[in-house]
């Protein structure tokens, strides 16, 4: 065979390769843990959607080293956007601590239940995962018993080792640390201020 005839068919074998991509991996902050209970609810909260640090609002997982310089993983990304991920694990907290519905969806005037009523805004300042370290999350947030409550406003920072250096082993420490904040938001809500 001659070499005209090998140049384009080494290239029709090339090409497919070249256009090939490392497999997206998704993660969640969520375990997968077993449902939560039903039943009726003892609070109802409006929880606001969650404000995230813009360096961290991304599609792709992003991780930091000591020296604060920050890497894509494009190949793993969260499966929903980062702030619906927290405002999820939130409201699990919520409801197996307190008891507390989500109501943002769908509003229930002050009128017509006589559970009491919440605002929650939460805003999310860290969310850092350093390999061979540890992942931080904090967050800031307000309570208002609604309609005309006080307010609370309150701060935590959570941090879970990061030994290893893997994609998967920081979503599972970000993960616990979010599910920290969010079970102190939700001991906050059981206490009425900010918890200890």
């Amino acid at each position: 065979m001659t070499a005209r005839r090998w140049i384009p068919l080494a290239l029709a074998l090339l090409l497919p390769a070249c256009g090939s991509s490392p497999p997206t991996h998704l993660h969640s902050l969520a375990l997968p843990a077993s449902p939560a209970e039903g039943g009726a609810a003892a609070r109802l909260v409006e929880v606001l959607p969650v404000a995230m640090p813009g360096r961290a609002d991304r599609a792709a997982l992003v991780l930091s080293d000591a020296a604060g310089r920050l890497e894509m993983r494009e190949a793993d990304q969260w499966a929903s956007p980062l702030a619906d991920e927290v405002r999820a694990v939130l409201i699990d907290a919520l409801w197996r601590a307190a008891r507390a519905a989500d109501v943002y969806a769908a509003p229930v005037p002050a009128a017509a239940s006589a559970l009491p009523q919440y605002r929650l805004a939460t805003r999310v300042e860290r969310f850092d995962a350093i390999p061979g370290d540890a992942a931080t999350v904090e967050a800031s947030w307000t309570l208002r018993r609604l309609p005309n409550g006080p307010l609370a406003a309150c701060r935590a920072a959570a941090r879970a080792p990061l030994p290893e250096r893997t994609a998967e082993a920081a979503a599972a420490a970000l993960g616990a640390a979010t599910r920290d904040i969010a079970a102190r938001i939700a001991r906050g809500l059981s206490e009425n201020g900010c918890p200890e």
